[in-house]
C-alpha cells in the first residue's frame, strides 16, 4: 500500500476518532437533552463530511492531483475505519466506566426510540420486546453498529472518491 495513502488515512482517522470523542463528551455534558436534538446529529455528520471532502482534497493535491479512484477511496476507507474504532472503544470505557450512572437514562431513552419506530414499522412483539432490553453500550452492540457506520460510511466514500479522482492520460 502507497504510503502517502496510509499516512493520510491513519492520520484523518485519528483527527475524526478525536472529534467523536470530543462530541460524545459535549453531548454528555448537555445532558439527555442534546441527545433528543435531532439537529445535533445533522451538525455531527455535517462536520464529519467537511472533514471527508478537505481529506479527499488533501490526498489529491499529496498525489499532485493525478488520482485513483482506488487511491481516493483507499484513505476514506481507512480513516473512517480508524476513527469509528477510536469511537467504539471510547464510548465503551466512558459508557460503562466513567460515566456509568448516566448509561441507563441514556439507554432507556435509545432504546424506547427504536421500539416507538419498530412499532412505526409494524415489527412483531417479541422483536420489540427484546429491543427494550437491550444494551447499546455493549461492546458487541457498538461493534455492530460500528460495522454498520463503516459500510454506511463506504457507501459516500465511494462517492466522494468518485468525484475526486483523476483520469488518467491513457483514459482519454
Amino acid at each position: 500500500m502507497n504510503e502517502i495513502i496510509k499516512k493520510n488515512g491513519i492520520k484523518f482517522g485519528i483527527i475524526i476518532g478525536l472529534l467523536a470523542i470530543v462530541f460524545e463528551v459535549i453531548k454528555y455534558l448537555g445532558g439527555l437533552a442534546i441527545y433528543k436534538m435531532p439537529v445535533v446529529g445533522l451538525v455531527i455528520g455535517l462536520v464529519y463530511w467537511i472533514i471527508r471532502i478537505y481529506q479527499s482534497s488533501v490526498i489529491k493535491k499529496e498525489f499532485n492531483n493525478i488520482i485513483s479512484l482506488k487511491e481516493v477511496f483507499t484513505a476514506l476507507l481507512i480513516s473512517t475505519t480508524l476513527g469509528i474504532l477510536i469511537s467504539i472503544l471510547f464510548n465503551f470505557v466512558f459508557y460503562n466506566f466513567i460515566v456509568a450512572e448516566f448509561k441507563p437514562e441514556l439507554n432507556d431513552f435509545m432504546n424506547s426510540s427504536m421500539v416507538e419506530l419498530f412499532k412505526i414499522m409494524g415489527r412483531e412483539t417479541n422483536e420489540i420486546k427484546e429491543l427494550a432490553e437491550n444494551d447499546n453500550f455493549s461492546i458487541i452492540n457498538l461493534g455492530k453498529s460500528g460495522v454498520f457506520s463503516i459500510l454506511f460510511s463506504s457507501f459516500f466514500n465511494l462517492i466522494l472518491a468518485a468525484i475526486f479522482k483523476n483520469k488518467s492520460k491513457d483514459q482519454f
